[in-house]
């Protein structure tokens, strides 16, 4: 019997030594660039099926049955018609649903100015944190520079940074603030976390690509060493996207609140990081379901805002009808309004961002920001003929986000290689020639890869204007009260 207790006992001291000795992981979310889709919709990239928002992120969160962390990355607001009638405030009452860890912030966050920011801030029941803002040399409260979080006996350091570029272009906004250079502050952060015995450092980044030949923060993970994870926003792009430099992980999760990003994290008996593993999970309201009150919310502030913006814009005798597979109605009228303005050669628009037809009869404001939802500035492009047409022709090769345009005429054949473009022919009857140049308006949207790739990027030159297309859309269609609709046909099919 003796025998038999110590042999009992010696292998219930085996198995709880080897129980030690599994591996810990550490559950990760993160969500970014919201852009003002907190409602669920159908969605495209997901074959229109109902998806996003955070009633079913919401609803995701309540299945998880292991704990996590779950972070933000800011640039709420996009260009949500409720953002400019509340100030941004329309935001505070979903994020304050959301069992945030931690958020940072976007310099896009800054666009109704501090004083209304800070009345967000304040409101969240989860710590801001930005490292490298400063307002009077101090950190602007009522947001932090660092926090430490412990998970599964995992101390987690977290820090943020803003990009520089938050000064240039909300200056007006940021009185008395200023951003402090962030390899600097990151090499000062990461050195105060590690002297606090953190096991794992987070970056929580919002730092702009802009001004730079590789991506900012690939760059920083190269001058700043002992990040073990930076969670990138204020990109825009609507497909996650992750890199490893050095011992750095870098993820990010994609735009508009459609997925979440997962992280998965594995440290050995020592509590130092082994693996990281990435998952973009898809919010499909038909898999996780969609909490009914904030889903109430939605629908109720949808609702109060349609009413609000229910102010005439034009007329139109019928419907003009948009379809992303090919040349529409409203796409011509849309290119034909940028074309108009902008006075070059041509503009194009990808057919992906005109998310809805516009009604017959009296045309809204709503109607307008359904119909064109996003922020888009234009830009305008300086091309020789020859990159011109291959920017055209790999457009073509879209999924469902032909290329809408106005100002030229294209002739192209379909063969087993695809679509090969035969002639651009510019409204005052010149034809594209390969070695001439040319000039076009685009929407930054396109330019960014919006037509799923970047041959627009091999410009001579470029101009963003800092206008909104959504802006000279509304204009070109006041200007018209009676829209005349243009017919279809510039993209024109030979044998």
């Amino acid at each position: 019997m003796k025998n038999s207790r110590g042999i009992i006992f010696l292998l219930a001291f085996f198995l709880g030594a080897c129980a030690q000795e599994e591996p810990v992981h550490l559950d990760i979310f993160y969500t970014a660039d919201t852009q003002g889709f907190y409602q669920s919709r159908p969605e495209p990239r997901f074959a229109n099926r109902q998806a996003g928002g955070y009633g079913v992120l919401k609803a995701f969160l309540n299945q998880r049955t292991e704990p996590y962390l779950l972070f933000d990355g800011g640039n709420w607001f996009g260009a949500a018609p409720e953002a400019a009638i509340t100030q941004g405030a329309f935001i505070t009452p979903f994020l304050k649903e959301i069992p945030y860890t931690a958020s940072s912030l976007s310099d896009k966050d800054f666009l109704f100015g501090w004083p209304a920011l800070r009345g967000i801030v304040r409101e969240l029941p989860y710590p801001v944190i930005v490292s490298n803002l400063k307002l009077d040399n101090q950190i602007p409260w009522p947001m932090h520079d660092y926090r430490i979080f412990t998970q599964n006996g995992i101390k987690v350091g977290v820090f943020g940074l803003v990009s520089p570029e938050a000064l240039r272009v909300y200056q007006t906004r940021l009185t008395g603030f200023s951003v402090q250079n962030p390899v600097e502050t990151a090499k000062q952060m990461v050195a105060l976390l590690q002297n606090k015995g953190v096991d794992f450092i987070v970056l929580l980044s919002a730092l702009e690509d802009d001004t730079a030949d590789a991506p900012a923060d690939a760059l920083l993970a190269e001058e700043v060493p002992g990040i073990n994870l930076i969670l990138s926003a204020n990109k825009d792009h609507e497909m996650a996207e992750t890199d490893t430099v050095n011992q750095t992980y870098l993820v990010y999760p994609g735009a508009k609140l459609d997925s979440v990003g997962f992280v998965r994290v594995t440290f050995d008996k020592n509590n130092q990081p082994q693996d990281i593993t990435f998952e973009d999970i898809p919010l499909l309201e038909k898999t996780w379901g969609e909490d009914t009150a904030l889903a109430a919310q939605a629908q109720s502030l949808q609702n109060e805002t349609q009413h609000k913006l229910n102010a005439r814009v034009s007329k139109s005798e019928r419907e003009i009808i948009t379809m992303r597979g090919r040349e529409s109605v409203l796409g011509n009228l849309l290119a034909d309004c940028l074309y108009k303005w902008s006075k070059l050669d041509g503009a194009i628009l990808n057919a992906d961002s005109i998310r809805s037809s516009l009604p017959s009869g009296v045309i809204t404001e709503y109607d307008l920001y359904k119909m064109y939802p996003y922020g888009d500035n234009i830009t305008f492009l300086t091309m020789r003929g020859e990159m011109f047409v291959k920017a055209l022709e790999a457009s073509l090769a879209a999924k469902d986000n032909f290329p809408q345009i106005a100002g030229f005429t294209v002739e192209y054949q379909t063969g087993p290689a695809g679509k090969t473009i035969k002639k651009v022919t510019l409204n005052n009857g010149r034809i594209v020639r390969p070695q001439d140049t040319y000039r076009f308006a685009v929407t930054d949207h396109v330019l960014a890869g919006g037509f799923g790739h970047d041959y627009f990027i091999d410009s001579l030159e470029f101009k963003n204007t800092f206008v909104e297309a959504r802006q000279i859309m509304r204009a070109c269609l006041v200007r018209q009260k009676q829209v005349a609709l243009p017919k279809t046909g510039r993209w024109k099919v030979i044998k």
